[in-house]
C-alpha cells in the first residue's frame, strides 16, 4: 500500500473524486499527525464555518450581479450609482459545508444561484427603492466550482509540503519522526482563515455554546473610521447627530492610540454610530457604512 500522503496527492489530482471525500482523508492524516491547525480548518470545511464572513478564507469569495425580485417580472437588474458600494455588495464569502456546495453544483440546472443579504443591509437597500423589492446577489454556478477547485488545490499543496518534509505515512500510520517533522511544516493555509487564532472555531452543532475574547483588529477599525469621516457630509445628519457621531469618532481614535484599547468602549461607540446611521434613509453611503459596521461589530461585540 502506498503512503497516505501520496494517496492524498493522487486523489487531489483526480477531478472525478469528490472534494468532501478528499477532505475526510486529509482530516484523518491531520489527526494522526497531530496537526491541530490543519485539523480545525478541515473540520470547518466539512461542517461549515461559524466565524464572521470577513474571516472566511479568500478562496471562498464569490462575485455576482445585484438583482431585485419583482413580483410581476421576476429578477430585474438593481443598479447602484456608487461604484465602490456596488463593488462591495457584489462580492460575498460563503461558509456552507463543502458537501452542501457540491450538492448545489450537482443539482443545479439553471446555471445560477441567489444569495440573500444580511437583514440590516437588506433593509437599507430596500429603503432606497421607489417600490421596495427584495435585493439579492445572483452568482453563476461556476463560482461554486471555483471554490471547490481552489480547496482541492489547497489540500494538494499541503500534501506536497508534507512529502517535501519526508512525511509519507506507511499503511495507516505515521512514525514518531514523521509526527515530529509535521510540527515544523511551515504551511500558510491557516493564514487564509483570517487570523485563525482569533477566530471562534467550532463544529456546526445545535445548542452549542462558546465564549472567547477576540482581539480588536485596529487596522480594520482605523480604515472604517477614515471612511466614516470622509462620508459624514454626505449623510446629511442633523446638528445633534453630527456632534454625537464626531464625539464617538474622537473616543474611538483615542482608544486605538492607547497601548491597551478597551474593546467594550470601542464596541459601544460603534453601536452608537450604527444607531445614528440607521436613522438616515435612502442613503447609499449609509448602506455602505452599515455593511462595514456589521462585519466589525461581529468581532468587537
Amino acid at each position: 500500500m502506498s503512503g497516505l500522503v501520496l494517496e492524498l496527492q493522487k486523489d487531489a489530482l483526480d477531478n472525478d473524486s469528490e472534494v468532501s471525500s478528499l477532505l475526510r482523508k486529509a482530516l484523518v492524516i491531520s489527526k494522526k499527525l497531530g496537526v491541530y491547525d490543519i485539523e480545525a480548518w478541515l473540520s470547518q470545511e466539512l461542517n461549515g464555518y461559524d466565524i464572521a464572513e470577513k474571516e472566511l478564507p479568500d478562496y471562498r469569495e464569490v462575485n455576482g450581479v445585484l438583482k431585485a425580485y419583482n413580483p410581476m417580472r421576476g429578477l430585474i437588474p438593481f443598479h447602484i450609482n456608487d461604484p465602490e458600494l456596488s463593488g462591495m455588495l457584489s462580492s460575498r464569502r460563503i461558509g456552507q459545508p463543502i458537501s452542501e456546495l457540491e450538492s448545489l453544483v450537482n443539482s443545479n440546472d439553471s446555471g445560477t444561484l441567489t444569495l440573500n443579504f444580511p437583514p440590516n443591509v437588506r433593509e437599507n437597500l430596500m429603503s432606497m427603492m421607489t417600490s421596495p423589492m427584495e435585493p439579492i446577489l445572483q452568482i453563476g454556478i461556476h463560482q461554486i466550482d471555483g471554490v471547490l477547485g481552489a480547496l482541492r488545490t489547497e489540500v494538494l499543496n499541503w500534501a506536497l509540503e508534507l512529502e517535501r518534509k519526508g512525511i509519507i505515512g506507511e499503511g495507516m500510520t505515521f512514525s514518531n519522526s514523521e509526527k515530529r517533522s509535521a510540527e515544523n511544516v511551515n504551511y500558510t493555509i491557516t493564514n487564509n482563515i483570517g487570523r485563525m487564532h482569533n477566530s471562534q472555531l467550532q463544529q456546526a452543532t445545535n445548542n452549542s455554546n462558546q465564549s472567547q475574547e477576540i482581539s480588536i483588529e485596529n487596522e480594520d477599525i482605523t480604515q472604517f473610521i477614515e471612511y466614516l469621516k470622509l462620508s459624514l457630509e454626505q449623510l446629511k445628519l442633523n446638528e445633534n447627530d453630527q456632534a454625537e457621531i464626531e464625539a464617538e469618532i474622537v473616543t474611538i481614535e483615542s482608544q486605538l492610540s492607547s497601548p491597551k484599547p478597551k474593546k467594550v468602549v470601542i464596541g459601544e461607540c460603534l453601536k452608537s454610530v450604527r444607531n445614528i446611521v440607521e436613522g438616515t434613509t435612502g442613503s447609499l453611503v449609509a448602506t455602505g457604512i452599515l455593511a462595514q459596521l456589521g462585519a466589525i461589530l461581529s468581532n468587537v461585540s
